[in-house]
């Protein structure tokens, strides 16, 4: 039965924790008094009301100036009569992503007999793909009261490439080599995630391409790796 080895690069673990607590560190809601204060701006939307969960969405206009202001909008997009914000009401606006990716860990399969290899090398990349934000309006009871809040959540899938290092050894060259040292690595992939207004968690899947004289001797080189991926939504 193949083992599971662990390959950490150590400036890369800190990054990758300290991103981690600074996502700990956000509030997974918003509480508002308007939508002005929310992840919510200015712009159009898809909308359901409160009183009818199972409609289809229909097209908004949001105002966050001065005061809320939601306006339906009519098949020529016209403006009809305000409606005013209320707890059920759901949100959602899809858009094209752009974010910096880094891959927290990369499982890689056995390969010419070498056991899998679980790594966690430096790696940076630019994801691109279709996002869609969803905000729910809520109530929330507490001992001062009812207070309105806006919990967003996002779904996210799309590619990303990017370039990294990995680590080199007979090993990993089926000893064809007698070299140990962190090669660079370009790296291509897709990856699908969840988050929580800018930050995202995902899971991927990705080749890795080495760049140096060892390329056509490396066991790893453009074969599939599966990872989980952290990114910061640049949009």
């Amino acid at each position: 039965m193949n083992c599971l080895l662990l390959n950490v690069n150590y400036l890369g673990t800190v990054k990758y924790l300290s991103l981690f607590v600074i996502y700990l560190a956000l509030p997974s809601c918003t509480t508002v008094s308007s939508l002005s204060e929310s992840q919510i701006t200015t712009g159009a939307y898809d909308f359901r009301p409160a009183d009818a969960p199972s409609k289809e969405f229909t097209k908004v206009y949001v105002s966050t100036r001065d005061s809320v202001s939601i306006i339906p909008l009519d098949k020529e997009g016209n403006g009809l009569q305000p409606i005013g914000l209320a707890p059920g009401q759901v949100f959602r606006k899809p858009s094209f992503d752009i974010d910096v990716l880094v891959v927290l860990f990369k499982y890689r399969p056995s390969s010419f007999g070498f056991p899998s290899q679980l790594t966690a090398d430096f790696n940076g990349n630019l994801f691109l793909g279709y996002r869609v934000d969803r905000y729910a309006i809520e109530d929330q009871k507490t001992p001062a009261g009812r207070f309105r809040r806006v919990r967003q959540r996002a779904f996210a899938i799309g590619g990303f490439a990017g370039l990294g290092t990995s680590f080199i050894s007979p090993w990993t060259t089926n000893y064809r080599t007698t070299d140990e040292y962190n090669g660079f690595v370009l790296s291509r992939g897709i990856s699908a995630m969840v988050g929580i207004k800018s930050l995202t968690f995902g899971v991927a899947v990705g080749w890795d391409y080495l760049t140096d004289r060892d390329k056509d001797i490396w066991i790893y080189q453009n074969t599939p790796w599966y990872g989980a991926t952290l990114s910061l939504n640049l949009n």
